[in-house]
């Protein structure tokens, strides 16, 4: 099955733990035979280097709700505090459930009638019929059902009262989107929107420049200072450093000496909100790690905390923040359930092989001088050749020339430097003659 929405799941978080918890007590896990078909859905993509993650409580999302073909529960997203709401749509769905069934009511779903939910209910229950039908047809493995395109997937998740418009800028996926639109939620259909402009639509809202600085380890802040974002295969480490905003005197108070304690929260409050929103925009998931600047006061600390935690609020994604060390590090983590953007959109070095550094030419240098003198005291040596690429042989010749002299004249061999072109600047090899 196709991996759910992140919107869906996120959501759902609190109700997914209760599955997670039941599950635990599954026990078509230890009823399996070897070799046995068993349905799946992949509930997060693989990344790195570890693998897709499957289960066997398969979900179907909707506008309104999340199906559970085969789990008996029924939730209400915690996003939905109004009590009653949430015991009006427990009631529209409770009695309609298909036996061993169950769903988890979305925000979507505030204010919509109870026959808009029902149908709902129906389509994907009827959905999970056509799959099982599918499923027992089919010879294992295969896919048995994929989830919507993202186009149509982002207005079933996304579009809602809170959404301004939704633009697009072919006539096919307009149509599309349209269709779709008035089939599920025809209250919104006027958010829909073809773009005519001779301007590419990215281009015009900035989507282009911001893709881009997806790539960029260091994000600028307008008080002067930079947050440093670096991946590691454990987790995403963001350093906060100061600025030209830490020299700038207040303008209400001209005539006093800047405070370094004020300038230092300035940017550590900018570089919290930042951070937030580029974890949106990279869509960082897993842990982060945060070295904000130091500051003295406790008080200012637990506010750059509070405003982190604040704008993580409005996140989709699962967060789960710990408080500020003493040493100004935040610890967090942010469900993951895709791989991030920058990852999706580079690839390993194929030079440095992903490590982001390659040998200096002067340890290699050092290490080709060792490695010639134990062949040139090889007694069935005669000469030596050393091919490498052209910077390492210059850098011999520059800095290793007494030494290889030295070596030719205690072992009466000749040594020959080849410059090879087609040589990684790292590899090299010495022959014997």
């Amino acid at each position: 099955d196709a991996v759910p929405d992140e919107a869906v799941v996120e959501e759902e978080s609190d109700v997914a733990a209760r599955l997670t918890v039941s599950s635990q007590g599954d026990s078509r896990a230890s009823q399996l035979d070897v070799e046995a078909d068993v349905l799946v859905q992949v509930t997060r993509d693989a990344f790195g280097s570890k693998g897709p993650r499957l289960t066997t409580q398969l979900s179907l999302p909707g506008r309104n709700l999340v199906f559970f073909p085969q789990t008996p529960i029924l939730g209400v997203s915690r996003r939905i505090t109004d009590e009653a709401e949430r015991t009006r749509l427990r009631a529209a769905v409770r009695d309609r459930l298909p036996p061993g069934s169950g769903a988890i009511l979305r925000t979507a779903a505030v204010g919509r009638p109870e026959s808009e939910i029902a149908e709902d209910l129906a389509f994907l229950a009827a959905l999970w019929q056509r799959i099982e039908q599918y499923a027992a047809d089919l010879q294992a493995p295969g896919l048995v059902h994929e989830d919507l395109d993202l186009l149509l997937r982002t207005a079933r998740d996304l579009l809602g009262q809170d959404c301004e418009r939704v633009i697009v800028d072919t006539d096919e996926d307009h149509d599309r989107l349209l269709q779709f639109v008035d089939s599920f939620m025809p209250q919104l259909d006027h958010l829909v929107e073809r773009w005519r402009e001779d301007e590419p639509l990215f281009e015009h809202f900035g989507v282009e420049l911001a893709a881009s600085s997806i790539l960029d380890r260091v994000v600028w802040l307008k008080s002067g200072g930079s947050i440093v974002i670096d991946h590691t295969e454990a987790l995403t480490a963001i350093d906060v450093n100061t600025g030209s905003g830490r020299d700038r005197h207040n303008p209400q108070a001209p005539n006093r000496a800047p405070d370094p304690e004020e300038a230092l929260l300035k940017t550590n409050l900018e570089a919290a909100r930042e951070i937030a929103y580029q974890l949106r925009l990279r869509n960082i998931g897993g842990i982060v790690v945060i070295d904000f600047i130091d500051m003295r006061e406790p008080e200012n600390r637990q506010k750059v905390y509070e405003t982190l935690v604040n704008e993580l609020a409005a996140d989709k994604a699962q967060t789960d923040v710990l408080p500020m060390s003493r040493l100004g590090l935040v610890e967090l983590t942010r469900r993951r359930q895709r791989d991030s953007a920058f990852s999706r959109m580079t690839e390993p070095c194929f030079y440095c092989e992903g490590r982001g550094w390659l040998r200096s030419v002067e340890y290699i240098c050092a290490e080709i001088v060792r490695r010639l003198g134990r062949e040139l005291a090889h007694p069935q040596t005669r000469a030596v050749r050393v091919l490498a690429h052209p910077r390492v042989i210059e850098t011999l010749i520059e800095t290793y020339r007494t030494s290889l002299a030295d070596l030719e004249t205690r072992w009466q061999k000749p040594t020959r430097l080849i410059r090879r072109d087609d040589f990684h600047i790292e590899a090299y090899a010495i022959r014997r003659e």
